[in-house]
Formats: C-alpha cells, sequence, structure tokens
C-alpha cells in the first residue's frame, strides 16, 4: 500500500532531475506504439497543469466478465511527455491461459516501448519483474523503468504498471 502512496511522489520528484525520454513531442509519443494496437488519443491538457493520452483498452483472450486488457499511457505538462506507461488489468487472474497471453503481450510491448522511449532494450532484471509481477526500478538507456504490482481491494485481480521516465 505504501508503494502505491509513494509511487505518484517518487514520479514527481525524480522524473524531472534524470527523465530522459528520447522522444517527448506529445504526437509522437501518443503513437509510440500504435503497431502494437496501442495508440493513444489526442494530446488533452486537463487544467490543472498537467496533460496526457491514452489508448483504448485493448483485450487480450477472452474471459467474463471481463478479460484481461492492456492500455498505454503518457503524461506531461504543456507540450512536453515527461513519462509513458503500459497497464496489465489482469481481470482472469485465476486462469494460466490468459494470464500467460496477457503477460506475453505485456512483455512484447514494454520492450518495443522501451526501445522507442528509452533507445534501449530492458534488461533481464525488469522483464523477469514483469513475467512474475513482482515490483522492479532500473536505470535503462537514457532514462528508468519502473515495474509495480498494485492488488486490487477486491481480491478479485490485479494490475502490472510498467513505467518509463
Amino acid at each position: 500500500m505504501w508503494k502505491m502512496l509513494l509511487l505518484p511522489f517518487a514520479l514527481t520528484v525524480a522524473a524531472p532531475a534524470f527523465a530522459d525520454l528520447k522522444q517527448t513531442a506529445p504526437s509522437k509519443v501518443c503513437a509510440l506504439l500504435a503497431d502494437q494496437g496501442l495508440k493513444g488519443r489526442k494530446w488533452t491538457q486537463y487544467g490543472d497543469g498537467t496533460a496526457g493520452c491514452a489508448s483504448n483498452y485493448k483485450e487480450i483472450g477472452g474471459g467474463v466478465p471481463l478479460s484481461n486488457n492492456l492500455a498505454f499511457y503518457a503524461t506531461g505538462q504543456g507540450e512536453s511527455v515527461n513519462d509513458v506507461k503500459l497497464v496489465l488489468n489482469y481481470n482472469q487472474p485465476d486462469s494460466a491461459t490468459a494470464s500467460a497471453a496477457a503477460t506475453k503481450a505485456l512483455l512484447a510491448a514494454s520492450d518495443k516501448m522501451a526501445q522507442k522511449a528509452l533507445g534501449a532494450k530492458l534488461p533481464k532484471s525488469i522483464l523477469t519483474a514483469i513475467d512474475w509481477g513482482r515490483s522492479a526500478a532500473e536505470r535503462v538507456g537514457t532514462g528508468a523503468v519502473e515495474v509495480v504490482r498494485d492488488e486490487w481491494p477486491t481480491g478479485k485481480g490485479y494490475e502490472i504498471h510498467v513505467i518509463m521516465y
């Protein structure tokens, strides 16, 4: 729980200090993962000084009531992107087949995003953290990658965030 409270603060404080995405233009960043079916919609100013774009959810496999799904987000200020993030919602955590397919999609999209956003492939430690659904952080290429697992209070699923800044 404390990690969830610390993450927004850490990103706010740490990102400006060493945030080095290779590309910070919203039009380019929002289209970063279009070839993965995760094209962000229009860059939007939120009125509180922040801005961002997000993709539609990409459903992975089937499932009732919801399938696992993956989404891309970019956030920043004005006309500059500060960080990019993938979020995988494990709505079917008890299905080994569905979870494996979802994790495979997250690994592929995360590695592609790292190459485009940070100019480097993900290190084994980050790939392992994503694969095992564990939290981790590493400097990668021109910036940093953080993997965060968020357990849902309902106990019916969880999500994995892969954040690059």
